[in-house]
C-alpha cells in the first residue's frame, strides 16, 4: 500500500495493541526476508522467515 495507507495499517495494530508487525514488500519478497515492526519502541529489524519465527516463539 502506499504511504498513507501503510501508516493508517499502522495505526490501526496499534490501536489494537498488537505488539508486533510484519512488513512484507516486494524487495522482502524478493530477497526472502520479513521485516518486522516492534509497535512499542519503533525498531524494525529485517530477517528471515526462520529468524522470525524464533523472534516471536
Amino acid at each position: 500500500p502506499d504511504n498513507a495507507k501503510m501508516k493508517k495499517q499502522m495505526g490501526r495494530a496499534d490501536s489494537l495493541g498488537i505488539p508486533f508487525v510484519a512488513i512484507i514488500g516486494e524487495s522482502e519478497l524478493a530477497d526472502g526476508y520479513v521485516t518486522l515492526k516492534n509497535m512499542t519502541s519503533g525498531e524494525q529489524n529485517r530477517m528471515s522467515v526462520e529468524e522470525l519465527i524464533k523472534a516471536l516463539a
